[in-house]
């Protein structure tokens, strides 16, 4: 049962337990229709699917770049800490998706076009202009 829920096959976990490789595959078949078997199987993974949490993987993800590094498999150590520092957040995709339809574009055509008949009003400038000068 262990075997079956860490490897999720059944004929390895059969080969694993100990059957002949032979009868390997007949076996993990016959074991696996029997229904105490399943229910331990189902017990089994729920109990594994308990112990995963946000602090245990980033905890493999350390341990697992250490390692690495320390085996000079620096590729792999650099997954690690990436996937590590993506689970912490410090990676966020910044991309931003934007949908504009034809509709919209005349739309900022049309008020572009309405803001350049609009006079200009430049007396305040004159004021800003003075005091520049002062200084």
């Amino acid at each position: 049962m262990k075997e079956y829920a860490a490897r999720g096959n059944a004929t390895a976990a059969a080969k694993a337990a100990g059957y002949k490789p032979k009868a390997a595959r007949q076996m993990a078949s016959e074991n696996l229709s029997k229904p105490a078997v399943s229910l331990a199987i189902n017990g089994e993974l729920a109990r594994i699917a308990l112990k995963v949490s946000p602090d245990r993987v980033q905890r493999r993800l350390d341990e697992i770049s250490h390692e690495a590094q320390a085996d000079g498999q620096y590729g792999p150590a650099v997954r690690a800490e990436e996937l590590l520092g993506k689970s912490i957040g410090m990676w966020v995709d910044q991309s931003v998706n934007v949908t504009v339809s034809s509709e919209h574009v005349q739309a900022l055509l049309n008020q572009a076009r309405q803001r350049q008949l609009e006079p200009i009003d430049n007396s305040d400038d004159a004021e800003i202009k003075s005091t520049s000068d002062d200084e």
